[in-house]
């Protein structure tokens, strides 16, 4: 009997949740040890909690091998306009996990993605992407061999890992308060015409009304260097982002960050987010992070100096031509 055939895939039910948090937390175990600045916490409520909202979700499967669980991949979704004009869905950090008592998990993985694809492109769902631990090298291999692409990571640091001196810098730096937040209207403006340039090509929507939604989210902070009595850049921070981790109670996460052109190559990014840092500190936050696109060359090497990724995102557009 061959190994495909030692392996039988059944739709994904509350039945698996409890091997399915075990296999998650055996892979977010090993990521701990290669990223020493992930939060120590306890993550079962949160990564169960991930696989019971996926079970409501159509798209999911389990591997079965002896009546045993050694692998899943699950989707959310779909979603209209999912990078591009067809329907996508979404496969979040714990939504895949992979035995380490299995021989060959890449193999696993294509699998998986095989007989799930199957039942999306059915329905007529053409875009898919994921969140794996960056360090699985073995299972992202295995999806770059399957079409897909990195598109974004998330990095992390503890607080205080790197404590810039910003002191001698000719700005002052503040957060903003809420009445002040449309003072960075035209560096967000400026950060949406960046995406949309070569080579991010991150299309854009009305601005303005985008801008207006953007200010009024419940729990983002907005810092800001100012010089000359003008903000020149702003880093902004909100309580969580794109997966479990980043909701991790003494854990913020940076959700934007743009500087005037003029000011760049001076340290005043550095500044601000050392200012961030300390008043972050001091409110016993011990971890920051970012969720960084990599196709943005200038984000990846900024945020690259000072933090650790520790996902990456991968993304496949199959051909909708396939349903004519």
């Amino acid at each position: 009997m061959n190994e495909k055939n030692k392996i039988t895939f059944e739709k994904f039910t509350e039945k698996h949740t409890a091997e399915a948090t075990k296999l998650a937390l055996a892979e977010l175990e090993t990521g701990k040890k290669h990223y020493p600045d992930l939060p120590d916490g306890d993550f079962t409520e949160s990564i169960t909690g991930t696989l019971h909202w996926l079970c409501s979700q159509p798209f999911g499967k389990a591997a079965i091998e002896k009546g045993r669980l050694i692998g899943y991949l699950l989707f959310a979704g779909p979603w209209d306009g999912f990078f591009g004009d067809v329907k996508g869905v979404f496969s979040p950090l714990g939504g895949s996990a992979f035995s380490y008592d299995y021989e060959n998990r890449g193999r696993l993985a294509s699998m998986l993605f095989a007989s799930v694809a199957e039942d999306f492109v059915k329905q007529g769902i053409y875009s898919c992407a994921l969140s794996r631990y960056a360090h699985d090298e073995e299972i992202a291999k295995s999806f770059i061999l399957n079409g897909f692409g990195i598109r974004c990571s998330d990095y992390v640091r503890k607080i205080p890992e790197i404590n810039l001196n910003y002191s001698s810098y000719n700005v002052t730096f503040e957060e903003l308060s809420a009445d002040k937040f449309n003072e960075v209207k035209y560096l967000q403006r400026g950060l949406h015409r960046h995406l949309a340039g070569s080579p991010v090509f991150f299309p854009s929507e009305n601005f303005d009304k985008w801008f207006e939604n953007w200010i009024k989210r419940e729990t983002m902070r907005i810092f800001a260097a100012e010089s000359e009595g003008k903000i020149i850049g702003f880093i902004s921070v909100g309580d969580d982002a794109e997966n479990f981790i980043t909701g991790y109670d003494t854990m913020k996460n940076i959700c934007g960050a743009f500087f005037n052109e003029n000011y760049r190559g001076k340290g005043i990014a550095q500044g601000l987010l050392s200012f961030i840092e300390n008043t972050l500190k001091a409110e016993e936050i011990t971890h920051l992070g970012v969720d960084c696109e990599t196709l943005n060359p200038t984000a990846l090497n900024f945020w690259g100096k000072y933090f650790t990724p520790y996902t990456y995102s991968f993304a496949r557009r199959i051909d909708e031509r396939i349903g004519d």
